[in-house]
């Protein structure tokens, strides 16, 4: 440390100093601590003291000179720059209009950022200080917002795909086609809550404005491969989910006004284009942004030319399915109008599907056409939070909305819930009851209904010995595989809102 100091006192002008990492100090007073021994040699002199700047520990300085410290290692930074601050003849730290106002000075980072970076700070600054640091607040209240919605879409989903696995009377050609839709929306939404959570851990702060350099904790941005492997699989289960939107509204189409398609769906066709070209599409940007961003994490991706080979092809989906819906509204109007009471009542089915579809994919094809509208960062604090709200608010919540209109809203679905519950809270009463008579249906029946889990078979070694130990009579056995079980013969406890007849799935 005395070696350090005699190496201050005998520099002037322009010079650089070589300290431990200046990003691991967390607070002035760690910073001043640290360089007391160093500012002891300045007591015959003018000299500005050591200050921390809320990002690195700056060591005391003679008057009168420049001083440099290597950039920090944060995302979007160049770190074969140095930044800079300048201590006056008087022994102050200069501040951003070269006077000794602040007593913490200023420092220049402007040297450190990336071109990238630089021209998005010159729209964040473009008005007053007080502005700026307000966009900031605001983009960390939408991120604890995006983490809500997040949250709710993931459970969501994850229950959403369980019940429609789970229940043999939902299985359907549209129900398969939603259950990759989920699937995909799931894998962004993972991914998503585990760089927030990464964030959180490592930097202090969710939204990824902390620096985190004081922690020497080693995170997923801090980690080169496994970063830039997060972001391919971000960007390929959100391909995927605008690959399944378009197939939503293919087979929708295909099912009411192509002849040719009346058939059984063509899944291997479904696959390759809902997870097959998000591979090619995500491969090609992986090679390009590798080979020519030369950015630790890719960090700023979304704002440079190369995004737009994902983006080409999610602009294209959205126009599709648009195309899709118009012509779907203009053949079920026209059947609607020239169609027989009979051939009314076979399109009706349809309708339910159709007026999902007709709100769902606009919303979630309008819900990502915004986040590829640039960012207002010029704007007002105002309008930048309107715009950051509204955007976490759709974008993060669609799995929610999804799951709801698809799932939980749907009448088959909650027939067949109610009347799954039903059956349960009957068959826990009969139990109760020995000597009542049994009102247990058949298991294989249940199951074969899709209202039942698969009953258990046992070894033809058991089931020899339980029918020699116990013979069962003939009379006893018509009573337990009696006709399958009615809504009409279960016990309706009090106060449940269910329906009495057993659902039909038309999904």
């Amino acid at each position: 440390m005395e070696e350090a100091a005699n190496n201050v006192s005998a520099m002037r002008g322009d010079y650089s100093w070589e300290p431990p990492p200046p990003w691991m100090f967390g607070s002035q007073e760690h910073c001043e601590t640290y360089y007391l021994p160093a500012a002891t040699s300045f007591v015959d002199g003018e000299y500005c003291n050591a200050t921390w700047d809320n990002i690195m520990c700056w060591p005391p300085v003679p008057a009168n000179t420049r001083m440099a410290l290597p950039c920090p290692p944060v995302q979007g930074v160049d770190l074969q720059q140095t930044a800079h601050r300048m201590c006056s003849v008087e022994g102050r730290w200069l501040g951003k209009d070269g006077e000794d106002s602040s007593p913490t000075g200023w420092t220049n980072y402007t040297a450190c950022f990336t071109p990238d970076v630089r021209d998005l700070l010159n729209r964040l600054y473009s008005g007053t200080e007080e502005d700026a640091q307000m966009k900031f607040l605001v983009a960390k209240g939408s991120r604890a917002l995006e983490i809500i919605g997040l949250t709710l879409s993931l459970v969501s989903l994850l229950l959403a795909l369980f019940i429609f696995s789970y229940f043999k009377k939902l299985r359907n050609n549209r129900t398969r086609i939603h259950k990759n839709l989920f699937t995909a929306m799931v894998v962004q939404v993972a991914v998503r809550l585990v760089l927030y959570g990464d964030q959180a851990l490592v930097r202090g702060d969710s939204t990824g404005l902390g620096s985190g350099l004081a922690s020497d904790r080693q995170g997923i941005d801090s980690t080169p491969v496994l970063c830039e492997a997060f972001y391919i699989v971000l960007e390929y289960g959100r391909s995927a989910m605008f690959m399944w939107m378009f197939i939503e509204g293919m087979y929708l189409n295909n099912l009411i006004s192509v002849a040719f398609f009346q058939g059984p769906p063509n899944y291997s066709a479904y696959y390759a284009i809902g997870w097959g070209i998000p591979v090619f599409m995500t491969a090609c940007w992986a090679v390009v942004m590798g080979l020519w961003k030369n950015v630790d994490c890719w960090w700023g991706y979304s704002f440079t030319t190369y995004y737009w080979i994902l983006e080409g092809p999610r602009f294209t989906v959205i126009g599709a399915n648009l195309l899709f819906l118009l012509n779907i509204m203009r053949i079920l109007i026209s059947k609607l109008r020239e169609a027989s009471s009979s051939e009314a009542q076979q399109i009706r089915p349809l309708r339910r599907s159709v007026r999902n579809a007709l709100f769902l994919l606009p919303l979630l094809g309008i819900t990502n056409a915004i986040t590829m509208i640039p960012k207002p960062l010029e704007r007002s604090a105002f309008e930048f939070g309107v715009w950051s709200y509204g955007t976490n608010l759709l974008t993060s919540f669609q799995g929610l909305v999804v799951a709801c209109i698809y799932c939980f809203f749907n009448g088959d679905v909650k027939r067949t819930l109610c009347y799954y519950w039903r059956l349960k809270v009957t068959l826990r009463s009969k139990r109760r009851r020995p000597g009542a008579a049994s009102a247990f249906p058949d298991p294989d029946h249940l199951y074969n209904t899709g209202y039942g889990p698969r009953p258990p078979k046992l070894h033809y070694k058991a089931r020899s010995r339980s029918s020699s130990d116990k013979p069962v009579h003939n009379s006893h056995l018509q009573g337990l595989h009696h006709p399958p079980l009615h809504p009409q013969h279960l016990h309706h406890p009090p106060g449940v809102p269910c329906l009495a007849a057993q659902p039909v799935s038309t999904l």
